[in-house]
């Protein structure tokens, strides 16, 4: 069975989200075992005329000065290889990675709402990251205000209370277009607009009271394909078992360009479909083609 665009956007809406000093060694050997004073005195002294009995040529052992001046050259060459250019080289570019990891991390914590291409996630982390930043902006009282558009091709919401459920929802192609004001018959709505080609619904239910009686339809498989476009005021789903919440004041930051999300649960839904099928219910819709 074929229908148009309109009748299919009544029977079945849908939505979406979802881091040495090296102590010089002494000048001398003697540095270490006398005194300044007593030192100078030594240098001072004159050597005696005789040599004492079994005393060798001098000038055949180096004085204490020249052995020790040589072994402390040696060591304050080897503690002083670093280039302190180098070093100061260093220090700069840790402090510019420092800056920069700094900048990145505030600019991830910003809460922002992008629409269209513009709005999509490389990956789930991305996303799941988004909402975490828009949560704090909330609790910190800086969440940005979404833009609210009037748009001509939405269509007239229903006053009745409804929702959707569903175990899974399969979204390819999927883009957040903002938030959008709808006619109903109590006055303009807040919805939030998602987009998609394909979105494949199981295990689904769709319900709605009606004078205190709550009427609904089972649907264990649905699909819509072609220009999908779903309004919700509320949705209530998890992606990799993590419970995300989107409404018109928090909207989804991000989307990923195939999602798959459970636990659906939605509010008020409107759906519009180029073409919607049901297995199991042996329907089909489509726009009747003249």
């Amino acid at each position: 069975m074929t229908r148009n665009r309109p009748l299919a956007a009544a029977v079945l809406p849908l939505a979406l989200v979802v881091t040495l000093a090296s102590v010089p060694a002494p000048a001398s050997f003697w540095d270490w075992l006398l005194p300044e004073d007593e030192e100078e005195q030594s240098e001072e002294e004159q050597p005696s005329e005789e040599p004492s009995e079994g005393a060798g040529d001098p000038s055949e052992e180096p004085g204490p000065g020249e052995g020790g001046e040589e072994g402390a050259g040696e060591g304050t060459d080897e503690g002083t290889d670093e280039d302190p250019e180098e070093e100061t080289e260093e220090t700069e570019e840790d402090t510019e990675n420092e800056e920069e990891d700094g900048q990145d991390e505030d600019k991830a914590a910003e809460c922002e709402y992008r629409v269209g291409a513009e709005g999509l996630a490389q990956d789930e982390e991305e996303l799941l990251e988004a909402v975490e930043a828009c949560r704090d902006a909330e609790e910190e009282g800086t969440l940005p205000d979404a833009p609210v558009e009037e748009r001509d091709d939405c269509f007239t919401g229903s006053t009745r209370t409804s929702g959707l459920t569903a175990d899974r929802l399969t979204m390819i192609g999927a883009s957040y277009d903002g938030v959008v004001e709808c006619p109903t018959g109590e006055g303009p709505q807040r919805y939030i607009r998602l987009s998609m080609d394909t979105a494949d619904l199981v295990n689904g239910e769709l319900w709605f009271e009606d004078s205190g009686t709550r009427m609904s339809l089972g649907l264990p498989e649905l699909s819509m394909d072609g220009d999908v476009v779903l309004h919700v005021t509320e949705m209530n789903v998890s992606l990799l078992g993590i419970p995300l919440t989107f409404t018109p004041d928090f909207p989804p930051p991000l989307l990923l360009p195939i999602m798959v999300v459970t636990d659906v649960d939605v509010s008020d839904p409107l759906t519009a479909t180029d073409t919607m099928t049901i297995p199991d219910l042996n329907a089909r819709f489509a726009p009747e083609r003249q």
